[in-house]
């Protein structure tokens, strides 16, 4: 939606005129021994699949200085965490862009989103959104009813994210409700897991250099602790 400048209304955003873009700001430090690479992330803008496919073109085939790129994802929640902790799913909750599957490696999506390829290519639709529940609400776990098709398909899916971390670009929500090993429920959230920087900023205000002068303790003392 948008909102005209003359108006406190919102309308719908005319398509045909084009679609919503926001600019991408990165820097780079040549400081260290190492060249830090800072990008900005927009909900809009290009994905981290995107961003590391750009720095991978530039630096091999233009500038020819790098042979290979490689992403890691930091998290808060890690997946290392999750994967050593869960026991049960209980349940989880999948939002996806379907025209997005084919991004995802093919054994996953072989088995377990054949069916939503083939709705997709049928209706067509923008997203599709898929729940499983294991467990009736406001009862206690049973620790011997054990989801172990569940577990099989989380823990690939985790392993998945770990080893190619553009698989994470494919899902617009991954979420995960699971009991630990010591029966305690916890919860994986994969978007919104991911180590970040937040600032608050008047676009109108802020220089190119300011971008880099508002995260740059943040961003030293993040590095410092990899």
């Amino acid at each position: 939606m948008l909102k005209p400048a003359d108006k406190f209304k919102l309308i719908p955003l005319d398509a045909s005129t084009g679609e919503i873009a926001e600019q991408t700001h990165f820097f780079i430090d040549y400081s260290g021994d190492s060249v830090t690479l800072c990008v900005e992330f927009n909900y809009n803008g290009p994905r981290i699949s995107d961003i590391e496919y750009y720095f991978r073109i530039v630096a091999r085939d233009k500038l020819r200085i790098a042979k290979a790129t490689e992403l890691e994802v930091y998290m808060d929640n890690t997946i290392d965490k999750t994967l050593a902790e869960l026991k049960n799913v209980l349940n989880f909750e999948v939002k996806v862009q379907p025209q997005k599957l084919a991004r995802l490696d093919t054994a996953l999506v072989g088995q377990y989103f054949t069916g939503i390829t083939n709705l997709a290519n049928n209706v067509k639709p923008k997203f599709i959104r898929m729940e499983a529940m294991f467990q009736t609400p406001g009862k206690q776990v049973v620790s011997s009813e054990l989801n172990k098709d569940a577990n099989t398909m989380v823990t690939r899916f985790l392993n998945a994210f770990k080893a190619k971390p553009t698989n994470i670009d494919v899902f617009e929500q991954f979420n995960v409700k699971y009991e630990d090993k010591d029966g305690k429920e916890e919860f994986f959230n994969l978007l919104t897991g991911k180590k970040e920087i937040i600032k608050w900023i008047d676009l109108k205000k802020i220089k190119n250099r300011e971008w880099y002068e508002l995260i740059q303790s943040d961003f030293d003392e993040f590095v410092s602790n990899l």
